[in-house]
């Protein structure tokens, strides 16, 4: 009987690790690919008066990601989009410390300010990019989305910590101040997300009258309580920009019976005159950049 034990939790054993093996197999299979192809590009970027920002969730390193799905074949895409756009301001999610040094060894003329969420080898954070021809950073920070947003914390059954970052950047041409906030809420709590935007709604409180833009996964739709705790005070981009979007930001790789309109641009009510508010496809001749669209945000300083 020992003997029979014995040899089912073996090759019990042998299956997991050759589960394993594949899984981590899958996610480096385009590695080589994505080392030979890391080139540094230095975006053009305009300096036509308005500020462009681009929203970018670009869904962390998975070994259930197969095939194209992996962050190893799409990082290249991700740089596509953003060449396409020329944003000024780049607000990414689900950024690992892989995703984070492509992003910093490929995106020249930009420099950055990033904290990830805890302390673990799989990390992530939200990462803020801002081009420096055109922006001085003033002052940055992070926090956590908890009780304690001065440590690293998670509270209200959030599973994984959860972290804002900010810069305040001065625009050069204009010579006015404005604060950027990146965050991504919880997704499986709704406590979470709730108290979690309260949070950030809290810090930007401290800048006073400074103009703000929150940018990011919000994990949650219009008409949610989270939503409208941000909208009592602040602007749905999409809602009143001169030039809209209206479609999901959330495809999970183009299953549209899980599209959703998740990420936004959330801007102060005073300071910005807002442009343009667009959704990309994403799409590289049938190739997803990420499960979620990209978001872009055109806006100019009122004096």
């Amino acid at each position: 009987m020992k003997k029979i034990i014995k040899t089912v939790l073996i090759s019990l054993l042998c299956l997991v690790l050759a589960a394993v093996i594949v899984l981590v197999g899958n996610t480096f299979l385009f590695y080589p690919y994505y080392n030979n192809n890391k080139q540094a590009v230095e975006i053009q970027v305009e300096n036509n008066g308005q500020i462009k920002m681009m929203s970018y969730n670009l869904r962390c390193i998975s070994p259930t990601d197969w095939g194209k799905k992996a962050w190893f074949y799409r990082a290249n895409l991700v740089i596509d989009d953003i060449e396409n756009e020329k944003p000024g301001i780049i607000g990414f999610q689900e950024s690992t410390k892989w995703h984070y040094k492509y992003l910093v060894d490929t995106l020249k003329g930009y420099d950055s300010v990033i904290e990830y969420r805890d302390e673990a080898f799989n990390s992530e954070g939200c990462p803020i990019f801002y081009n420096t021809s055109l922006y001085e950073l003033v002052d940055k920070g992070s926090f956590w989305l908890s009780e304690t947003p001065e440590v690293m914390s998670k509270s209200w059954g959030a599973q994984y910590n959860r972290v804002c970052s900010y810069v305040i950047l001065t625009d050069k041409a204009s010579g006015e101040d404005f604060v950027v906030f990146n965050t991504h809420l919880s997704h499986v709590s709704d406590e979470a997300r709730i108290n979690g935007i309260k949070v950030v709604l809290d810090k930007i409180a401290e800048f006073g009258s400074l103009p703000s833009v929150i940018m990011g996964d919000f994990n949650a739709l219009e008409g949610s309580v989270t939503y409208n705790s941000v909208t009592e005070n602040f602007l749905d981009a999409k809602k009143v920009a001169e030039k809209t979007s209206d479609s999901h930001t959330y495809q999970n790789w183009g299953n549209p019976e899980k599209f959703q309109r998740i990420d936004y641009f959330m801007v102060s009510k005073t300071g910005f005159k807002i442009n343009s508010y667009d959704v990309l496809s994403a799409v590289h001749d049938g190739v997803y950049s990420s499960d979620h669209c990209p978001i872009v945000l055109e806006v100019e300083i009122e004096k």
